[in-house]
């Protein structure tokens, strides 16, 4: 009875040493499972062979709980050599491994002992062999399961499942003590006693680890789910994206044909009125009524700039200003063409002056101010070819200048506004580099223009806000 399960080697250091060869090896195979252990498998097993005569000489100078400690420690800091890790994660893998291995080769130990005993086995060697037979089958199998086949897939994260980890490393800690104990105090009623604690923690890490290993593919789907949810989600904040983008430049491109349109219509009534065709139309009612909207205003002639464009739609503008009892001023300096061939293009300039003026006009209509005029300056002003526009309007909203050029903003939608004006200008602006100030001199006033939107085409894409409010806007922006 002496041979059964660990009093084998109780005075024999060589059964000692090759058991834990064996054990090792053991490991080493349930290691490889769960981590790429690298290198190559013959120095692998010279340098295992080394470990387990390092752990014998310890076994004899020492006890077996430090033996193990020793082995523990050293298959550790070979493991990861091997793999170029972490020692702490290797330190719990081996644990956990050679404490598995350690049940195996007990019940190994345990299903030898029958025929041990029919065959009358005495010799220690014999036995020690008997046992080995059976143990590297049952690893073999063991992780032939198709649960363990891969490894323990929870401890393929490592040091993920932090919780899980210390769990069963201490119920390996414990199956170790009592294996130390039980093979250093070979007694029948201390090996009984520790023994049934052995076998039932055993039992407890074999369920342990089996329950680990479907939580942590339940947990595995729940993150596989949850990526795929967060990836559906990306998605559709892209599509939702692309569809503000095809909105915002639906909404640009509508808002300037919007003001071409007007133009157009205004000149086309203005063609009407003053041909023989309007006679032959019946056109009477609503030329009578544009006259009474327009209350028969005498039009100052605009100055022109020779580019057709852009004189019809400064006229439209300055018939809008009349409609609103709004003093248009238009002032013009140097070669407007120049400034289309090289600064920016026609188009863009007839939009920029449409954008900038209706903006005055609401900003007035908005003000009790009995001053109400408009000046537009087009041109070289101070040596840069540059767009001025001057009203006598109310102050912008502090909203409004927080959002400039950012989104859409406005606080006058039931007067026409759509906040893409100031879309429409910074995208201009910074197509051209041209540059913007708006200077803010005061509160409405009888006697002077509030404020002035500066367009200056000299490269530097710079913007400003210059105001007698500055302390609130800083604010306002923080």
């Amino acid at each position: 009875m002496k041979y059964y399960s660990m009093g084998l080697e109780e005075n024999d250091i060589i059964i000692y040493i090759m058991k834990i060869l064996c054990i090792s090896l053991g490991t080493y195979y349930a290691v490889s499972k769960n981590a790429n252990i690298k290198n190559n498998v013959i120095i692998n097993f010279l340098i295992i062979v080394i470990i387990s005569i390092i752990c014998g000489v310890f076994r004899k100078l020492s006890n077996v709980m430090n033996s193990t400690v020793c082995l523990i420690i050293l298959l550790s800091i070979v493991f990861s050599k091997f793999n170029k890790s972490n020692i702490g994660y290797y330190i719990l893998i081996t644990t956990i491994c050679l404490s598995i291995n350690y049940i195996l080769f007990t019940v190994s130990a345990a299903l030898s002992y029958l025929p041990d005993r029919i065959i009358n086995i005495r010799n220690n060697y014999i036995a020690f062999i008997s046992i080995v037979i059976i143990y590297f089958p049952i690893i073999f199998l063991f992780f032939k399961i198709k649960k363990f086949n891969k490894g323990f897939s929870f401890l393929k994260e490592k040091l993920i499942n932090e919780y899980f980890d210390v769990l069963i490393l201490n119920i390996s800690i414990i199956i170790l003590f009592l294996v130390a104990i039980i093979a250093e105090n070979y007694k029948e009623k201390i090996t009984g006693n520790f023994g049934i604690g052995l076998i039932i923690f055993s039992i407890m890490l074999i369920i342990t680890i089996q329950k680990f290993i479907q939580l942590y593919y339940k947990q595995k789907l729940l993150i596989q789910d949850l990526n795929e949810t967060k990836q559906e989600l990306a998605e559709k904040k892209e599509e939702v994206e692309k569809l503000e983008k095809e909105n915002l430049s639906f909404s640009k491109t509508s808002h300037s044909i919007a003001h071409k349109q007007r133009s157009l219509e205004y000149k086309l009534n203005q063609l009407m009125l003053n041909t023989e065709v309007a006679s032959d139309i019946d056109l009477k009612d609503r030329i009578e009524n544009i006259a009474k909207d327009i209350k028969q205003e005498t039009i100052m002639e605009l100055t022109k700039t020779d580019i057709p464009d852009i004189d019809d739609m400064l006229a439209y503008m300055q018939s809008e200003c009349i409609k609103s009892k709004i003093d248009f001023q238009l002032q013009i300096n140097g070669n407007i063409h120049y400034m289309t061939n090289n600064y920016i293009s026609k188009e863009k300039l007839e939009i920029l002056l449409a954008d900038l003026i209706k903006n005055a006009i609401i900003a007035i209509n908005y003000s009790e101010n009995t001053n109400k005029s408009i000046l537009v300056r087009l041109g070289i002003i101070d040596d840069i070819y540059s767009l001025y526009v001057y009203d006598s309007g109310i102050e912008f909203e502090l909203e409004t200048l927080a959002n400039l050029g950012i989104k859409p903003s406005t606080t006058h939608a039931d007067n026409g506004g759509t906040g893409m004006g100031f879309m429409n200008i910074f995208d201009t602006l910074n197509q051209y580099k041209a540059s913007m100030v708006i200077n803010e001199y005061g509160a409405p006033c009888k006697d002077n223009f509030t404020k002035v939107i500066q367009i200056k085409f000299d490269k530097k894409n710079e913007f400003k806000i210059e105001s007698y409010r500055q302390d609130k806007i800083i604010n306002r922006a923080k």
